[in-house]
């Protein structure tokens, strides 16, 4: 009888389990999965990337554990990109309260592009406007943001170290229709940024306020002076101050093409270019005639 015993034991220790112990939430094991995939230096993009981003999508079906999750294991993760993919599951995907702190807290982190992507999260749960382009373009009505009360976290992220993260907050500051945002805008025209107060004083002309007037100017006499080039930051900033001047003055010297590094068609990209140094002079001449108002 104990021979028999002993035999059945046995024989139930040495077969497979019909269901396996999972261990920690399903968020976690999603990001485990993640975090043993490649990560190929020259595949920023590609295949690689694009396989680690369906892993991380399947975050959006928890999206509770998933904030839980990204903070515990985020500490740990030393890879930069695994850093700032993970900032942007939650920052692309996740939109509650939770997941703000989160990107609050991010705010502080030594990466810049971390910050970066905790900063995008933020616009796109504070937004209370759909605005499209360099020209700004409304789609629709104002609405009720995602999360409220973030406007004090983007004032914050409007003094981020890196150049091109203050830009970005001045986008969310912009769409957050907000009065403390309008007077951070007006205390970023002081950056020390020449970019960064461009924008500032562009989004401002949203507001009808005129008190960057100085910087477009100085923008505008900028972007005359240099030689249009393959740049898409050279064409945004003038896009964006053409539409600015236009929205602030109620003139316009004829319709903002498209951006030309946009356009797949050489010979119309070629027409963009001439046309956008044909707009910017023309402006810069009126401003100079111009004898009151816009000094």
């Amino acid at each position: 009888m104990n021979t028999l015993l002993f035999v059945v034991i046995s024989l139930a220790n040495s077969l497979p389990s019909a269901v396996p112990a999972e261990k920690g939430s399903q968020a976690e094991r999603i990001i485990a999965e993640y975090l043993a995939m490649p990560q190929p230096e020259e595949d920023r993009l590609g295949e690689a990337y694009q396989a680690r981003w369906k892993v991380l999508v399947q975050l959006k079906a928890v999206p509770d554990e998933a904030v839980s999750a990204v903070r515990r294991i985020l500490a740990d993760v030393k890879n930069p990109r695994q850093r700032q993919e993970l900032a942007a599951s939650v920052a692309d995907q996740i939109h509650t309260k939770e997941a703000a702190v989160l990107l609050r807290d991010l705010l502080k982190d030594g990466d810049a592009k971390v910050r970066g992507k905790a900063i995008h999260g933020l616009r796109t749960m504070s937004r209370r406007t759909d605005r499209s382009g360099g020209k700004r373009v409304q789609r629709g009505e104002e609405f009720a943001p995602k999360v409220e009360g973030l406007v004090p976290c983007l004032i914050e992220a409007a003094d981020d170290k890196a150049e091109q993260n203050r830009v970005s907050a001045l986008y969310a500051l912009a769409n957050a229709r907000d009065p403390a945002a309008v007077a951070e805008l007006r205390r970023r025209l002081q950056d020390p940024s020449d970019r960064v107060r461009l924008y500032a004083a562009c989004f401002l002309t949203e507001f009808q306020d005129a008190s960057g007037l100085p910087e477009i100017r100085a923008a505008l006499q900028r972007l005359c002076k240099q030689k249009p080039q393959s740049n898409l930051h050279y064409y945004w900033e003038a896009e964006i101050l053409l539409a600015s001047l236009e929205r602030i003055t109620g003139k316009s010297f004829g319709e903002i093409p498209m951006l030309p590094e946009l356009c797949s068609d050489g010979r119309k990209g070629a027409e963009y270019v001439q046309r956008y140094g044909e707009l910017l002079r023309t402006w810069a001449q009126w401003w100079a005639w111009e004898p009151s108002g816009m000094k």
